[in-house]
């Protein structure tokens, strides 16, 4: 391993210490105002910002009800990942010519020492507190009501980096989650089969931006063993509850709606989001704006899913380039009633 990539020690005269990330990675993290603990992390997600100080919402908040300012973004595998997708905001190792497989899972980064999950749902708490907390010199802007809602988290999207099904305890985990009263969003690669079967979120993401092996490879860096993992997950989806597939279309890449149908009817999932890929983090190292499609590309893509298959377009989102489909067979409406 090489002094410039060397795992920090936990040194405590070095404040960015981190005995799992990487130094090179670990210190990417932080500028992009990443909190870290351990294999954990927690960013405060932009549109957050937008309704504390904007007033502004989510997407998430059109499609599904949630409560942006309430919202906690999270991981608890923040920077082990199997794949490498071109689209992807994150600072991956391909991004630095840097890994090590030396775990044989094709990961990334050798994996570290999970901690049990409270701990790492306490430790969750606490970075959203700490971020939170520096919001509070500016209670004239915010006030009080927003700002003791956000200090109190009532939503937690598991998608920050990483992919989460990689954590050994997210089952546990989610389950913490829930007993705390919080509702839960967890976004997968489906890779995992066996812990995507055993997971119970509020709602199931499952990330397809590939219509077969070729353009798997070509958009997410995987491997032939994985794409055929990702197709024994997507014949599970039927069988779980609020279930969303989620692609993410780059322009002559995977924007060809049509292929896509086949994959979409066998998971038979209750929605399908069609979202732009954005031209934000490190993604701008491999694609570049004209890759992003505009919003009335979106919704004419919607259209033609329509028209080919029995989702149905509900809803869409202008400032996030997004749409939301309806299955229209297991119909069940996107609102979920939070106990808010």
């Amino acid at each position: 391993m090489s002094e410039k990539f060397k795992v920090v020690s936990m040194d405590k005269t070095n404040q960015n210490s981190n005995k799992y990330i990487p130094e090179e990675i670990y210190n990417i993290l932080r500028k992009q105002h990443y909190q870290i603990k351990d294999h954990s992390a927690v960013k405060l997600c932009g549109w957050v910002r937008k309704s504390l100080l904007e007033n502004k919402n989510c997407y998430k908040s059109k499609f599904y009800g949630i409560a942006t300012h309430r919202c906690i973004q999270c991981t608890p595998s923040a920077i082990w990942c199997q794949q490498s997708c071109i689209f992807c905001w994150r600072v991956l190792p391909a991004d630095l010519n840097k890994y090590d497989n030396t775990n044989n899972q094709n990961i990334g980064y050798k994996l570290p020492e999970w901690k049990e999950p409270e701990e790492v749902m306490n430790d969750i708490f606490e970075m959203h507190r700490t971020i939170i907390m520096g919001y509070k010199g500016i209670l004239d802007r915010i006030g009080e009501e927003k700002f003791s809602e956000a200090i109190n988290p009532k939503h937690v999207a598991i998608s920050l980096s990483g992919e989460p099904t990689v954590y050994p305890y997210l089952k546990e985990l989610i389950e913490l989650f829930h007993k705390k009263g919080l509702s839960t969003f967890v976004v997968s690669n489906g890779i995992l089969t066996d812990v995507i079967a055993e997971i119970n979120p509020t709602q199931l993401y499952v990330s397809l931006d590939a219509y077969d092996l070729d353009s798997y490879k070509k958009i997410c860096g995987g491997k032939e063993a994985q794409w055929e993992k990702i197709l024994n997950t997507l014949d599970i989806l039927e069988s779980k509850k609020r279930t969303c597939l989620r692609t993410t279309l780059i322009r002559n890449y995977n924007d060809d709606i049509k292929k896509f149908v086949p994959l979409y009817e066998r998971a038979n999932t209750n929605f399908i989001e069609l979202k732009s890929y954005m031209n934000v983090g490190y993604s701008r190292k491999r694609l570049n704006l004209d890759d992003m499609l505009k919003h009335d590309e979106i919704i004419n893509l919607s259209k033609t899913l329509e028209e080919n298959s029995f989702y149905k377009l509900e809803d869409d989102s202008f400032d996030s380039r997004v749409s939301l489909l309806v299955n229209e067979n297991r119909r069940i409406n996107p609102k979920i009633k939070f106990d808010y």
